[in-house]
Formats: structure tokens, C-alpha cells, sequence
């Protein structure tokens, strides 16, 4: 199109498939992280986080209004330069003290929230095994703590790791958390 500097927007995929039980390994989750690299570091491109509106049993959501409001969000904050909120919290930093995992974000607008009002839901922490198992988390102002008690060193902690994770960390604008 002539035009070096095209702005691009991808939809991350949804959740899909079978919720697991215990952590595990997600091809899924992998193609996911890659989407979110590949955003974070090709310029002019965005990224709509939709690990909400997906079902089990259906590759394609039928929830396009989130979708489509989301991805207009990415266009009205990089191609038209409007200062709002277009994602929900990203990761930025992990620090590991004792038995906790201290989680800090980017693009917590308004702050940091769990969308249904619940305990926070779809943390997985491991030690140097790197065997994942569920963990505890709370928010702390603008991180997020993260611990098992049966973790006495972690040094690892995923989110939303998984085809079809529980996950409920959200901005106070209503954008789910990568």
C-alpha cells in the first residue's frame, strides 16, 4: 500500500478448549506470548487482548463487539495519537523475596482490579524445578503478589498460562490483563 509506516492490529486468540485443572504446558499460551512480542516490538502495531470472550467449544468467539472495541482502542491510542488507556495491565517486572513473587505492570490505568470482584485467579508459581503449581495472589496497590506455601524459593510465575485459563486481573477501564 505505499505506505511504510502502516499501523497494524492483531487479536490475540481467545481462550478455547478444555480448562485445565492443574498448570501445564499450553502450545496455545505459546502462540499467545509470541503475539504479544511480536506487538511489543514491531513499531505501530497493537495488540486486543481477548482471553475473555472466547468459548471451549468454539475457535471463534461470538463476542466481536469486545473485540472490535478493543482493537479501535489500539487505532485511537497509536494512529491517532490519543492519550487513553488501550490495554489491559502487561507485564513489566517480576522480583522473587522469600516465598512471594512481586508482580509490577504497565498500562494499569486506573488501577488494578479483578473483573468479577473475586480472588484473584490464574497465577501459577514454581521453584527450581520449574514444576508449576497454582498459586495464591492478591493485589497490592499497583502489583501484584503472588505465593504456595509449598514454594519456599520460587523463581518462576505465570498468568493465564493455559488454552482456556481462569483469569480475572483487569484495569479499572475493563481491559483484561496478558
Amino acid at each position: 500500500w505505499r505506505q511504510p509506516q502502516l499501523d497494524f492490529y492483531q487479536v490475540q486468540l481467545a481462550n478455547f478448549m478444555e480448562r485445565s485443572e492443574r498448570p501445564r504446558d499450553s502450545q496455545w499460551a505459546e502462540l499467545r506470548e509470541a503475539q504479544a512480542a511480536a506487538a511489543r516490538e514491531t513499531p505501530g502495531c497493537g495488540l486486543a487482548v481477548i482471553i475473555d470472550v472466547g468459548e471451549a467449544n468454539d475457535i471463534h468467539p461470538r463476542n466481536k463487539q469486545d473485540v472490535g472495541k478493543r482493537l479501535a482502542l489500539q487505532a485511537l491510542h497509536t494512529t491517532y495519537n490519543r492519550d487513553i488507556v488501550c490495554a489491559g495491565p502487561t507485564f513489566r517486572t517480576v522480583a522473587f523475596n522469600g516465598n512471594e513473587a512481586t508482580i509490577a505492570f504497565d498500562n494499569i490505568g486506573g488501577g488494578l482490579v479483578t473483573r468479577d470482584n473475586e480472588p484473584l485467579v490464574g497465577f501459577a508459581i514454581a521453584g527450581a524445578d520449574r514444576k508449576f503449581v497454582w498459586a495464591q495472589a492478591r493485589i497490592d496497590g499497583d502489583t501484584v503478589l503472588v505465593w504456595n506455601d509449598a514454594i519456599g524459593t520460587p523463581v518462576a510465575v505465570r498468568y493465564a498460562w493455559g488454552d482456556n485459563p481462569a483469569c480475572n486481573l483487569y484495569n479499572r477501564e475493563g481491559l483484561p490483563a496478558m
